[in-house]
C-alpha cells in the first residue's frame, strides 16, 4: 500500500538517522531522530518500505545486526505494518 501525501509531508520535515548496510538485500536502514516510531528500509531493488511502530531501539538493532535482512524478516515483518514508499 503506497504512503499517503500527508505521510510524505510528515517524513520530509523529519531528521533521519541512516546506516548504510553491507547486505545482498538491504541498502540502508533509517529512523527518525524523534517523534513517531518508524523504521525505513531501502532494498536493493530500490523499493523503500516504512515499518510503522518500530522503535528507534529496534531500528538500531536491525541496522547493526549481523544479518539485517534476517533480523527484519524475523523480528520486524511479522509484527509491524509495512507501507511501501515510492521514491
Amino acid at each position: 500500500m503506497p504512503i499517503s501525501a500527508k505521510e510524505v509531508t510528515w517524513l520530509e520535515g523529519k531528521k533521519m538517522q541512516t546506516r548504510m548496510i553491507d547486505s545482498s538485500n538491504v541498502v540502508w536502514v533509517a529512523w527518525p531522530q524523534g517523534g513517531e516510531p518508524l523504521m525505513l528500509v531501502k532494498y536493493r531493488g530500490n523499493e523503500i518500505y516504512g515499518y510503522v511502530g518500530v522503535s528507534r531501539q529496534r531500528a538500531v538493532a536491525a541496522a547493526h545486526a549481523p544479518s539485517t535482512g534476517k533480523y527484519i524478516n524475523e523480528r520486524v515483518k511479522p509484527h509491524f505494518e509495512a507501507v511501501r514508499i515510492n521514491a
